[in-house]
Formats: C-alpha cells, sequence, structure tokens
C-alpha cells in the first residue's frame, strides 16, 4: 500500500494510544461497554443496501478479500515523510481554510464519529506540522485528547510528550520513531479486546482527510510527484475497501460509509498502477533526471482523470465531516 500523509499523521494515531500494554484487565472490562455504545446504531431490521448504491457483487468483490490480519494491512503503510517533503518542496502556501474545526470534537456523538474524526484531526496535525503553526498544533492535540478519554483511550496517552515534540521543529525524528513502536502496541491492545472497528475508523479519517489535502495542494500547484501519490491511493482504496466492507454489517453509519467510498473507487476505476520489472527508468521531474534502476511503478492518469478525482475526494470528504 502506498503513501499516507505528512510526518506527524502516522506519529499521532499511535502515540494517542501510546505503550498500549497497560491494564489487560481494565481494558477488558471498558471493551464489552464500548463495544455496546459503538454497535448503538445497528438496525433492527436489514438494511436495504441497494437504497445506497451497494449491490451484492460489488460487496462480495470485496468480502472474498483476506484481511485476516488488520494490523498487517495498516502496518504496511509506508513512512509518511513522502507527502511532507512534496508539499514542502512545492512551497504552496498554507491554508487553515482546508483543515476541520477542531472545535467540532465537541459535537461527536456516536464511537463511530469519534474515531473517525479522531483520524481527520490527526491528518490536519501533519499538515499543520509541514507548515510549522505551532500555535493551532496544540489545538488539535487538545482535540485529540478529549477524543481519547471519550473513546476511553486516554490511559494510553501521553499528551504531555507529544505536545513537546509536537511543538518542537527538530524533534521529528523522535516522533516517527515513537510511532512506529506504539501503533504495534496500539493495534494489537484493540484487537484483543475486540475493537479493530476503533482503529479501522481511526485509519480511515487519516487516509481521507490525507487524501484531501494532498490533492486540495496539488490542486492549487500541480506536481508530478503529488499527482503519482495521488493517483497511487488507488492500491489504498481498494485494500481500505475490504477493511470497510468487513466492518459494515447491519450499522446505517457503516453502510453509508462504504456507499460514499463507492463512489471514490469508481473515480479511481481508469487508473493504471503496472510494475515493470528489470528495468531502469529515466524521467525528468520537476525540471531534474532522475533515473530509477531495477523495478519501477509507472502509474497512468489523464488530467480529466485527475480532476474527476479530486471532485470525488472533494465529495467523500464533505460527507464524512457532515456525518461528524
Amino acid at each position: 500500500m502506498k503513501g499516507l500523509f505528512a510526518t506527524i499523521t502516522t506519529a499521532c494515531i499511535v502515540a494517542i494510544i501510546a505503550s498500549c500494554g497497560g491494564s489487560t484487565n481494565n481494558a477488558n472490562n471498558n471493551a464489552a461497554e464500548q463495544e455496546i455504545e459503538y454497535n448503538g446504531v445497528q438496525a433492527e431490521k436489514p438494511i436495504d443496501l441497494a437504497s445506497y448504491g451497494l449491490d451484492q457483487d460489488f460487496l462480495n468483490h470485496y468480502r472474498n478479500q483476506d484481511i485476516a490480519d488488520f494490523g498487517d494491512l495498516i502496518q504496511s503503510f509506508p513512512s509518511p515523510v513522502e507527502v511532507s517533503s512534496i508539499i514542502q518542496d512545492m512551497k504552496v502556501p498554507y491554508s487553515e481554510s482546508l483543515l476541520f474545526d477542531a472545535n467540532m470534537c465537541d459535537n461527536f456523538e456516536s464511537s463511530f464519529k469519534k474515531s473517525l474524526g479522531l483520524g481527520v484531526f490527526c491528518a490536519d496535525l501533519g499538515y499543520l506540522n509541514v507548515y510549522n503553526k505551532t500555535g493551532d498544533v496544540l489545538n488539535y492535540l487538545v482535540a485529540i485528547r478529549k477524543l481519547t478519554e471519550s473513546l476511553r483511550l486516554a490511559q494510553f496517552f501521553d499528551f504531555p510528550t507529544l505536545k513537546r515534540i509536537a511543538t518542537n521543529n527538530n524533534n521529528l525524528d523522535s516522533l516517527l520513531i515513537l510511532s512506529t513502536m506504539s501503533y504495534y502496541n496500539m493495534d494489537s491492545y484493540l484487537r484483543e479486546s475486540n475493537r479493530s472497528d476503533v482503529s479501522a475508523m481511526m485509519v480511515t479519517g487519516v487516509w481521507t482527510e490525507s487524501l484531501y489535502l494532498a490533492s486540495q495542494v496539488y490542486k492549487k500547484k500541480e506536481n508530478k510527484r503529488m499527482r503519482d501519490h495521488i493517483a497511487s491511493q488507488k492500491n489504498i482504496l481498494d485494500d481500505l475497501m475490504a477493511v470497510l466492507v468487513h466492518y459494515m454489517g447491519n450499522n446505517v453509519d457503516h453502510v453509508k460509509l462504504v456507499s460514499a467510498f463507492k463512489e471514490l473507487a469508481k473515480a479511481y476505476e481508469p487508473v493504471s498502477i503496472e510494475t515493470k520489472e528489470g528495468e531502469d527508468k529515466v524521467e525528468m521531474v520537476d525540471g531534474q533526471t532522475v533515473t530509477t534502476q531495477g523495478s519501477y511503478t509507472v502509474i497512468t492518469v489523464s488530467d480529466e482523470q485527475m480532476t474527476q478525482i479530486v471532485k470525488a475526494v472533494e465529495t467523500l470528504r464533505k460527507k464524512i465531516t457532515e456525518a461528524l
């Protein structure tokens, strides 16, 4: 799976629940209550999936995909440094209007929305970090802390450490190390306490907001590296759809989410991603000659297809944030 967004994004998710090897008994006791709250919007009778544009062939395509180990799926995400460096190189002006209002966290009602919103705020925190907006970073850390407390995850949230690292521009390497070490513990805890759905919604929120921010930066200033990054998300989208369908059940919120993602999948259909084995590639990237030795990936996407993808991402993000 190809990259997510911004240096602090993954760090935020994983540091939220840093050192998740805490009290197992308390975690398991809370898990049962959390499961009831999280699934509290289950419909009393089967949902008419067709009314949401979800036919059985579409759903079976993703149900047949193996996602037995969700942890392995998420751990396959490469370092998010790639997109951070692209944004920095592009020198696109900072735009506060792109961010989702941190004060909205007080309006989140269900655990579904809180988990999804937590991911959105983590991605926004990454964007703020790219532009060194340390003052605004604190607002998002406060929002993230509120959500982790509501999700009964605050005992794993080392807020002082995250605050110190996030506001120290010279300490990003430490943040990445913390993120790598912590996520394994987080995912393990959530799975052991039957809360993989929470982890899935957090990752969904991060990925959606990350893609939205990347597409908006690209919209302001086209760049081949960013273009390839956005187009390459087709592979992640396919895996993420399998996760969303897996957790959908007879849950209205989940069904709406899968339906929204289906529209994005349509926009990505024409994108071609092909791996060339044993060949060297020489190309011009932003005015510089770059040689890739051995295997490499060829991404084919037209200007019109990119326009449709950007629009679809905007629509998906709007639906998600309005649902929150």
